[in-house]
């Protein structure tokens, strides 16, 4: 399929440059060279393959995903529903294949459903490589709300977008229109956006990482200039050699840390902005102070070496950093660690329980949840014992691992069967033939107890 010109286009005159026109002109409305002309078809040829290519994964993505569905059906008796362990867990067995996450996988597969299904002509433009998979998503994400009656002139509308322009002028282009098509379920479309808040922390390179908060667009505008004013402010004073950006950030930070950190004013004043927030006792909130855990090895912590530490969910800082967490942090564990193969020896705990020691044993083993690969620090994550207990599994690191809360479910529920070895590497394979294997960041050895000597010293 072609892509042919809409009607608010201006007709191919022959003088060049139309969209009918297989002449290549330059801005000034010169032709190209044989050599540019040559580039410039061949990227455009390499691009559609790309496209193509795309087209063809993501119809078995979603070809497997609905032969789950079938299947699932049929062994449960009901159709399944979003949230389901079933589908969570054929959601983690592709993404385990394509090496990316199970909710990257789960986006794609909606948005996918969803052009298959409400946009045909634009899913079948996205099918013969004339669009990416990105801008179809883009479309996809727009038809939210539309009733059936609208998505007719929404499609035409689409299909011709995705061809060309970028996937952000898409989706700016179709909200705009979609708005148009369906004025009064805008104001819906916002309040139910709205229950959808969220807050995200993922890692960057070089020891640096990303908040990202998700809210309503007047919050978000007024909390930016709210942080940008502060930093203006503080950037006309003397000596202050920071930029604007540097600043913008530490007074983002200091207001977080700082303002869970001590409890909130007083506030019998209606307009006080909190006041929306209702019965949740933010506004007079009780002070909590923020966990991290950070594994550092003896070197850096001492000064007498710069490796970088890790920092559970977030992955590995720099020496420097490290030595200041640790010139501020009320408490820490020393674990002797054998220098050769990284695996832990003994844990040192002035708890008096065994499950405590235990406990921190697990979580230096595995930061952060092995199931999902969503990142969560394991102090948030729950224990699961990979025999369970009713089954006579015994509670030993050796049979014990840490997971979120949604991988325990899919993992209690069949779609995984896990085995530990005693160094902490797990084996998972899933109900539909998928492997995947997890290594621990430091492993456990058991020492064996020293020999007594040949001549007792009495």
């Amino acid at each position: 399929m072609e892509r042919v010109p809409s009607s608010d286009e201006p007709a191919d005159d022959g003088s060049g440059g139309g969209p009918g026109d297989s002449t290549p002109v330059r801005p000034n409305g010169t032709d190209l060279d044989a050599r540019e002309a040559l580039f410039t078809s061949a990227l455009e040829q390499a691009d559609r393959v790309a496209n193509m290519a795309e087209a063809v994964r993501l119809q078995v993505m979603l070809a497997g995903f609905d032969a789950m569905l079938l299947e699932e059906q049929a062994e449960t008796g009901r159709a399944l529903r979003p949230d389901d362990a079933a589908v969570r867990a054929f959601c983690l067995h592709q993404a385990n294949v394509l090496r990316v996450s199970r909710h990257a996988v789960e986006h794609r597969i909606d948005d996918g459903r969803t052009v298959r299904e409400k946009l045909p002509t634009t899913w079948a433009v996205f099918l013969e490589g004339l669009a990416s998979e990105e801008a179809i998503r883009a479309a996809a994400r727009q038809t939210t709300g539309l009733k059936a009656e609208a998505l007719a002139e929404f499609d035409a509308k689409a299909a011709d977008l995705v061809q060309t322009v970028k996937p952000t002028t898409v989706e700016k282009q179709l909200g705009l229109l979609r708005d148009r098509l369906d004025p009064d379920g805008a104001i819906q479309r916002h309040e139910q956006a709205a229950t959808r808040r969220w807050v995200s922390a993922r890692p960057d390179s070089d020891g640096m990482a990303v908040l990202e908060v998700h809210s309503t667009a007047i919050d978000i505008a007024a909390m930016y200039d709210g942080i940008r004013q502060a930093a203006v402010d503080l950037h006309g004073r003397d000596g202050e050699c920071r930029t604007l950006g540097q600043l913008m950030a530490d007074v983002a930070t200091d207001v977080v840390l700082h303002g869970i950190a001590v409890p909130a004013p007083e506030t019998t004043d209606p307009a006080y902005p909190m006041e929306r927030i209702g019965t949740l006792k933010a506004p007079h909130r009780k002070a909590v102070q923020a966990t991290v855990l950070l594994v550092v090895p003896a070197d850096t912590a001492t000064g007498a070496g710069n490796a970088p530490a890790d920092l559970a969910g977030m992955g590995a800082i720099d020496a420097e950093t490290t030595r200041q967490l640790i010139a501020h942090t009320r408490s820490w564990t020393r674990v002797e660690v054998d220098p050769i193969d990284d695996s832990i020896l003994g844990i040192d705990s002035h708890d008096r329980y065994i499950p405590a020691g235990l406990k921190k044993l697990l979580h230096l083993r595995s930061p952060s949840c092995v199931g999902d690969d969503c990142g969560l620090p394991a102090h948030r994550a729950d224990i699961d014992h990979v025999i369970r207990v009713e089954h006579d599994g015994r509670t030993r690191h050796d049979n014990l691992q840490i997971l979120c809360r949604k991988s325990h479910q899919m993992k209690d529920e069949g779609y995984f069967d896990v085995q530990t070895l005693p160094d902490g590497t797990i084996r998972w394979h899933d109900k539909w033939g998928g492997n995947r294997i997890t290594r621990p960041d430091l492993t456990v050895k058991t020492r064996a107890p020293a020999p007594l000597p040949d001549d007792p010293p009495f």
